[in-house]
């Protein structure tokens, strides 16, 4: 097997393995923990070591930059399906989290190109 896939797998079932636990932790009726578990730095521990690694240290910083950056539009896709939950359904509550995610994060990756 191809290093490249193999990494490409290893990558895959790591980050699979994170969402069964959460789930798993949900099924047991444990939300607050399973909410709390999205947002430990799991994924992207491994993520940006593998950046680090095949990248170098430099890079791995770039990443991490724009990490920080992202939790602004990681905080308004919590706002808005929180706010939305229980109002509208489900699917439309997540759904327009996840619109206002990604046009807060398209604002932030311009900002983040025309800075740096």
């Amino acid at each position: 097997m191809d290093a490249a896939v193999r990494d490409i797998l290893v990558k895959s079932v790591l980050g699979g393995l994170i969402i069964a636990l959460v789930l798993t932790l949900a099924r047991f009726r444990l939300y607050v923990l399973s909410g709390l578990l999205v947002s430990v730095p799991a994924v992207s521990l491994y993520t940006f070591w593998w950046i680090g690694r095949e990248h170098g240290t430099e890079k791995m910083r770039v990443a991490i930059h724009a990490a920080l950056w992202s939790a602004i539009p990681w905080a308004l896709y919590l706002l808005v399906a929180y706010l939305l939950a229980g109002r509208v359904s489900n699917w439309l509550a997540l759904g327009a989290g996840v619109l206002t995610y990604l046009a807060a994060n398209s604002l932030v990756w311009l900002m983040l190109h025309r800075l740096g």
